[in-house]
């Protein structure tokens, strides 16, 4: 078990601080360079010290942060661990300085970070009517909007389908390890039905829209914790009550999902059904539940952009 300090240290029950900067810039340069030396490296740090570091940091968390150690005092191969890489998200969300984050959801959010049974669609095909042009391959502060939910939810990559109408937003989110579903059709529900095709049978299912381009991971997090507790219900994020996407729907409404036509989505099968019940998750942040529609748009979201990251987050 551990403790949190708003000075963004990881404190074990005896009070004793085993994760802060060093270990997070052990475990960032892992990702970049492929070994715990090489970061070590990096750093000019000893390979020793930072194997300690990091097995003190496992020992008090439970778990293992890199998988695939090999070498012995040289180093070798490593990899962040599953966990590892929600840990690190989430704790890079901490040590942002992050009011609004509750030392208790980070301790909630890392007790089980399996998520069988549901599967999430992120949508993709970025018609952009009012937009005049493909919004997802706009560039905002050198990034394509796609790049962002993708970086967002690459920890849990392995349950996300990218359903798409363009080859080069497939391109990237192969690039990255997505799994993706393409076609023609350019309906939202053609969106919702392909992406389910590549789906082995009937599960829960997160909707996931892509230029909903500030959401965080520990708001989807949230959104799955709550799934698990109860997962009879329909959810949907929000923001002090006023929900918006993304959307859980229960395994139950697997077939209906699949039958959808038109410009129909799955509101059309809330509004529908009486007897299942929706709950609201509350976001960290209201610029979560934003969506980009216009280029005009784009102004408030390099703002916020350029605030978060002032800010740090």
């Amino acid at each position: 078990m551990f403790t949190l300090k708003l000075n963004s240290v990881l404190v074990d029950e005896n009070g004793e601080k085993f994760f802060g900067s060093g270990p997070m810039r052990l475990l960032e340069g892992v990702k970049e360079y492929g070994s715990l030396s090489a970061s070590a490296k990096a750093m000019g740090m000893s390979y020793s010290k930072a194997y300690k570091l990091i097995s003190r940091a496992e020992e008090a968390l439970g778990f293992e942060l890199l998988e695939s150690r090999s070498g012995g005092k040289k180093g070798g191969a490593s990899r962040l661990s599953k966990k590892a890489e929600i840990f690190l998200s989430v704790y890079e969300e901490f040590a942002s300085d992050n009011e609004a984050f509750a030392s208790s959801h980070l301790e909630e959010l890392l007790v089980d970070e399996d998520i069988d049974g549901l599967k999430i669609i992120i949508l993709a095909s970025g018609k952009g009517m009012r937009f005049e042009e493909n919004k997802l391959l706009y560039e905002l502060k050198g990034n394509r909007l796609i790049t962002y939910i993708l970086k967002t939810l690459l920890p849990i990559r392995e349950h996300c389908i990218v359903s798409t109408i363009h080859q080069e937003i497939k391109d990237t989110a192969e690039t990255m390890g997505y799994q993706t579903a393409m076609h023609v059709d350019e309906s939202l529900s053609a969106s919702i039905r392909e992406g389910m095709k590549k789906l082995p049978g009937p599960c829960a299912l997160m909707f996931v829209q892509a230029d909903q381009i500030l959401l965080t991971l520990t708001s989807i997090l949230r959104l799955i914790d709550a799934w698990r507790k109860d997962k009879e219900s329909f959810y949907k994020l929000s923001y002090k009550g006023k929900p918006a996407a993304p959307t859980i729907f229960p395994a139950k409404c697997f077939t209906k999902l699949k039958k959808l036509k038109g410009e129909s989505g799955g509101s059309t099968l809330i509004r529908k059904d009486t007897e299942t019940k929706l709950k609201a998750v509350e976001a960290l942040f209201p610029w979560e539940l934003w969506d980009v529609d216009t280029k005009e748009d784009l102004k408030y979201f390099e703002d916020m952009i350029g605030y978060l990251e002032k800010e740090g987050q």
